[in-house]
């Protein structure tokens, strides 16, 4: 299985294979199809199998092949964090290399005023805490009347019920009779009670590990005296070899 089996464009397949991914994914295989057909989807797997790439990919090859007139959002992607958020917008500006589509993020913490200069150009694509969202909205700086595909994603980081709260708030505010994908990495049964008052029949596609590391995770440890740890981050930093990783630093306490 490779992308163009899953019948993607040239332009998203050369993005992706210039990102440095050869196949999709388990949940890339199954989901990509799905979305591409205009089904709602109910997608849950680990942190680290691909999510965000199931859904980015096909949306935007759904938007490419649609260009209406209207110069309104066409895509609304939720999300919990101010930093999922950012790692959603990583994965798009990678994917849309090629493509004449214009995406932006908006989240707290960030002056409003360059936010409303970039609002004000097209945008096909916007990523938002609810929050922020509803904010800009009741000042009437964005309108999500065209809405055509909403995403939820990591829906299972929402902190607490208010959010939900806010997140019914912007279902209020956009076309009933719209795509909608919702991605989670777990799947409590409120959780699930909350994704199907969302989705019109959708399809479920559960992605299950034997292990609570995903497959294409690999761990490792190094036990290293507190004045060794800077060096050590750099010779993994300057490590052609890892294309994406992740530390942590410890403070290790012996007993005796």
């Amino acid at each position: 299985m490779n992308f163009k089996n899953l019948n993607l464009i040239n332009p998203i397949i050369r993005a992706v294979t210039e990102a440095g991914y050869s196949k999709p994914t388990e949940i890339q295989s199954n989901v990509i199809p799905q979305i591409l057909m205009g089904r709602d989807v109910m997608g849950c797997a680990q942190t680290g199998t691909g999510k965000t790439g199931a859904f980015v990919m096909p949306v935007l090859q759904l938007l490419k092949k649609s260009a209406p007139e209207h110069k309104e959002i066409r895509t609304l992607i939720l999300t919990p964090t101010r930093a999922l958020a950012t790692e959603v917008e990583e994965n798009f500006k990678i994917y849309t290399k090629y493509l004449p589509l214009s995406l932006f993020t908006v989240y707290d913490g960030v002056s409003q005023g360059g936010q409303l200069a970039a609002l004000r150009k097209r945008v096909d694509v916007l990523i938002a805490t609810p929050e922020r969202l509803l904010d800009l909205v009741a000042q009437r700086h964005i309108n999500l009347s065209k809405i055509e595909i909403l995403i939820l994603d990591e829906a299972d980081k929402m902190p607490n019920a208010s959010f939900i709260d806010q997140v019914k708030k912007v279902l209020k505010l956009i076309p009933q009779k719209r795509q909608t994908l919702f991605f989670s990495s777990t799947m409590p049964k409120d959780l699930r009670r909350f994704a199907d008052s969302l989705l019109n029949n959708p399809v479920e596609i559960m992605i299950t590990q034997d292990s609570s590391i995903a497959k294409n995770v690999d761990p490792s440890i190094s036990l290293v005296e507190k004045k060794e740890k800077t060096d050590l981050l750099v010779n993994l930093l300057q490590d052609d070899s890892l294309l994406r990783s992740l530390h942590f630093a410890m403070k290790r306490t012996v007993r005796i």
